[in-house]
């Protein structure tokens, strides 16, 4: 029998299973996993994993593995996403990754050496285990090499607190359903990420992040702040003033910075409805 079975909770964060069957726990050694709701690169992509994040697995099914993400740090209160992930993007855990990348992309070299050949690059929110550290770089497990200006230490203090300071490192990428990279993020992914980079928590979809972030405000407060979440019905972007918002979105298919006002206007005329909720973290 299948270790799934019906679940009459949140699927997207509920895996019930019909014993109590251990996981195993896997890495991402991919740049980017993609997670889906079925066991099939056709469906529509749930959410992504990031290189070095971890993913609990019970079962491996065509080529697939079903699963949970593992939260990204012990103190973590929210449960990550639920589903499949193709089992070639997964690697056995090894150690609990140390690193996180800082920058929106992080060569890794060949050697320790910004001239040597560049063998991949990993994207913002990667995690890398290493226990080895030269002047400027780190060396990973594999061998390769990461220039220290690129990553910091889980447990350290972000240098960059404000979070919507990263979303705005990321205007102009394109909007990706799904996405929560640098390659490309949705609504949601900015808020995650930049999140994240700030050493924050949060769950991944905006109703999750409606319901649990921050304290509600009027939806007709005009003395909106910096950092403030607008929602509306399956969309949130972050005020960058007074006046203005950062969203990835569908519209553009990228990162833009508009005034409210012109944003609220088109995703009513849309029917997309009103702002649902103000909420400041």
């Amino acid at each position: 029998m299948s270790v799934r079975e019906i679940n009459t909770q949140d699927p997207r964060i509920n895996l019930t299973l019909t014993n109590n069957r251990s996981y195993n726990l896997s890495s991402v050694v991919s740049r980017i996993a993609s997670l889906y709701s079925e066991p099939e690169t056709c469906s529509p992509k749930d959410s992504e994993l990031l290189f070095g994040h971890n993913f609990k697995i019970y079962e491996i099914q065509n080529g697939f593995a079903y699963g949970q993400a593992a939260a990204l740090n012990e103190n973590s209160i929210y449960p990550g996403y639920v589903g499949f992930i193709l089992e070639s993007d997964l690697g056995a855990f090894t150690t609990q990754a140390n690193y996180t990348v800082t920058a929106l992309g992080a060569p890794v070299f060949d050697e320790a050496n910004i001239k040597s050949s560049i063998k991949k690059t990993l994207t913002m929110g990667s995690h890398i285990h290493s226990s080895l550290s030269f002047k400027n770089f780190i060396k990973t497990e594999s061998g390769d090499y990461i220039h220290r200006e690129h990553i910091r230490k889980i447990s350290d203090t972000p240098k960059v607190t404000d979070f919507t300071s990263i979303a705005e490192m990321h205007l102009g990428l394109p909007y990706i359903w799904g996405g929560i990279s640098t390659v490309g993020l949705d609504c949601s992914g900015l808020v995650l990420s930049s999140l994240r980079a700030v050493g924050s928590d949060s769950p991944r979809d905006t109703d999750m992040m409606e319901e649990k972030l921050g304290t509600y405000l009027s939806t007709m407060q005009t003395d909106l702040f910096r950092g403030d979440l607008v929602f509306w019905k399956g969309h949130v972007g972050i005020m960058v003033s007074k006046s203005d918002i950062i969203h990835a979105n569908a519209f553009h298919m990228s990162v833009t910075v508009e005034p409210l006002s012109v944003v609220s206007d088109r995703i009513l005329e849309q029917g997309g409805g009103k702002i649902t909720s103000i909420k400041r973290l």
